[in-house]
């Protein structure tokens, strides 16, 4: 055996070929029934090598045990208040594997309840597939905040619940401003809101993997008086008219 035959035996025993990076997405298919909750465990073989997992995507709103890695498994728990029905994602999770570990894959202890009040089980199908890698220039889709207030969340206070989808790179974050001025704030559903008078308009802002955004406003329903709602702006323009007149009275004096 000559010694490049030597040398290339060695590398493929000390150095196996490696398993290439890659991102799957796990999802739920309810068939014609309407579910607003879900739980399960996702079994993963040995040979994936799980770097994290993201639920930016996901049509669950308010997780109750957020999706976790832990000896070759994957755990998740949430709801989604409202229901929904058809076929969605539920999390990704990225590594390196390829689409043959995903054959070696399996679900247990799946249960899904159907959105009638009366937590009735219901059988779902359940899949993980790769996502092709490709660039990204589409925003999140369109999506519709929902204002709401419950006494088992936040002591019964207002909350702003959100969620949307982006098919291409996938939801890294949202952002929440309320008010017509002032910064976005790293946020996640549910959200509680500062305005409980709801006399603020809100907005919503969902960024995809990509940097690409949409912005979805959320109306107020108390309309305050202007001055409530731009007070401040009025005695910042009004300071500014003083200032130029003091300026110009100024320049005549010196004169």
């Amino acid at each position: 055996m000559n010694t490049l035959l030597k040398t290339l035996v060695i590398f493929l025993l000390v150095f196996p070929i490696a398993t290439s990076a890659a991102t799957a997405v796990v999802e739920v298919n309810t068939g014609e029934e309407s579910i607003n909750a879900l739980e399960g465990v996702l079994f993963l073989p040995d040979t994936m090598r799980i770097r994290g997992i993201e639920t930016g995507n996901s049509v669950i709103n308010l997780w109750i045990e957020e999706p976790r890695y832990a000896e070759t498994q994957v755990t998740f728990a949430g709801i989604t208040p409202g229901g929904f029905s058809g076929t969605y994602p539920i999390l990704t999770v990225s590594g390196e594997f390829t689409a043959q570990d995903l054959v070696q894959t399996r679900f247990e202890s799946i249960t899904a309840l159907r959105d009638d009040g009366s937590g009735t089980r219901v059988p779902v199908k359940m899949k993980v597939s790769l996502i092709e890698a490709r660039n990204d220039a589409t925003p999140p889709e369109s999506f519709t905040p929902i204002v709401s207030h419950d006494p088992n969340i936040f002591d019964g206070k207002y909350f702003l619940v959100f969620a949307t989808q982006d098919k291409e790179s996938g939801i890294a974050q949202y952002k929440v401003r309320e008010g017509s001025w002032g910064w976005f704030r790293d946020a996640e559903s549910p959200y509680l809101l500062k305005h409980q008078k709801l006399n603020q308009d809100v907005y919503v802002k969902a960024i995809d993997n990509a940097g690409n955004e949409r912005i979805t406003v959320v109306s107020a329903r108390v309309h305050s008086a202007w001055w409530e709602r731009y007070g401040l702006f009025a005695i910042l323009i009004v300071l500014i008219l003083i200032a130029f007149a003091y300026k110009k009275q100024w320049l005549r004096f010196i004169k």
